[in-house]
C-alpha cells in the first residue's frame, strides 16, 4: 500500500524539525564555547565551520544587518 500525502509530508516536517533543533543546539553550543573563552578562531578550526559562519553565530544581529544591506544593493542594481 501506497503512503498517503499526509504520511510524506510529515517526513519533510520531521526533518525540518532536526535541523531546526541541531541549528538550535549548534547555536547554544558556540555561544557557551565563547563564553568560556574560546575564539571564533579556535571553533572555526576544531568544528569545521568556516570562521563567517561562528562570526553570523556569535552575533546574529550583525549578520541580518549585513544580509539587508546585500539585498537592499541587490534591488537597486536590478
Amino acid at each position: 500500500m501506497l503512503p498517503t500525502a499526509n504520511a510524506l509530508a510529515a517526513i519533510r516536517t520531521r526533518y525540518e524539525t532536526a535541523v531546526e533543533d541541531a541549528e538550535k543546539q549548534r547555536t547554544t553550543d558556540v555561544l557557551e564555547a565563547l563564553k568560556a573563552g574560546a575564539t571564533q578562531k579556535d571553533i572555526a578550526a576544531a568544528t569545521g565551520y568556516t570562521r563567517e559562519t561562528v562570526r553570523r553565530i556569535a552575533n546574529p544581529e550583525a549578520a541580518e544587518a549585513i544580509r539587508e544591506a546585500r539585498r537592499a544593493k541587490k534591488e537597486q542594481t536590478a
